[in-house]
């Protein structure tokens, strides 16, 4: 399936929110298409030692569900919460 450029609009869209409500402190992401049905959501964040790089890999379909979907978007953003523990949150 060829990849759009609106769908990776809505891809970062989606992983700028969850970053956001989480209240990380400082971070950078990227998201990127894999090969198959997943994206992978790279996020460095401030950790107390310096940064820290995750890895999060979230099948396509579901990340792009999060912009519209309340239910999706709280479901990743209680897992990607367990996965990014370490990175320092504001206030």
């Amino acid at each position: 399936m060829a990849l759009s450029g609106k769908e990776l609009d809505r891809a970062r869209a989606v992983a700028e929110s969850l970053l956001e409500a989480l209240g990380i402190e400082a971070y950078l992401f990227e998201v990127e298409p894999e090969a198959g049905a997943d994206w992978v959501v790279r996020v460095e964040c401030a950790v107390t030692e310096g940064w820290q790089t995750h890895r999060l890999t979230v099948p396509g379909e579901r990340l792009l569900a999060g912009l519209d979907d309340a239910d999706v978007r709280e479901a990743l953003g209680n897992e990607w919460r367990e996965v990014l523990a370490e990175c320092r949150r504001k206030g």
